[in-house]
């Protein structure tokens, strides 16, 4: 099974995301949750490892978290207002890009995901 967590501060875009997210992900079996903040995503990931961790909060706050996130930064697929497309790739996030998320977008930030998870032994 497939655990997804969406990590936005923003309540409405969250649940946008996470109904992106499970479309993205149909015909597998997949559990997309969503939280608010670091401390309440690192909480999440104390409890279970997930697969993908979606990070879509604005401005600094997103890269704090992702910062402070680094354990998981092959995990991360980064949605932020400003460009840290150098900032991603110093942290060897997989997948960038700039807000305002579409199906597109998540269709390919999932695809990078499934692909690489390919590569690990991930189905």
């Amino acid at each position: 099974m497939w655990k997804v967590i969406v990590c936005d501060g923003d309540a409405a875009e969250r649940e946008q995301l996470i109904d992106l997210a499970r479309q993205c992900l149909q015909g597998k079996e997949a559990q997309v949750t969503g939280c608010t903040d670091w401390p309440e995503l690192d909480g999440m990931v104390k409890q279970a490892l997930p697969d993908a961790v979606i990070v879509a909060q604005d401005g600094v706050e997103g890269l704090n978290t992702i910062t402070s996130a680094r354990s998981l930064a092959r995990r991360i697929l980064w949605f932020s207002d400003m460009d840290f497309r150098v900032q991603a790739y110093r942290l060897c996030v997989p997948f960038f890009c700039r807000k305002p998320v579409s199906r597109q977008k998540m269709e390919q930030a999932i695809s990078r995901l499934i692909n690489t998870s390919h590569k690990t032994g991930k189905s």
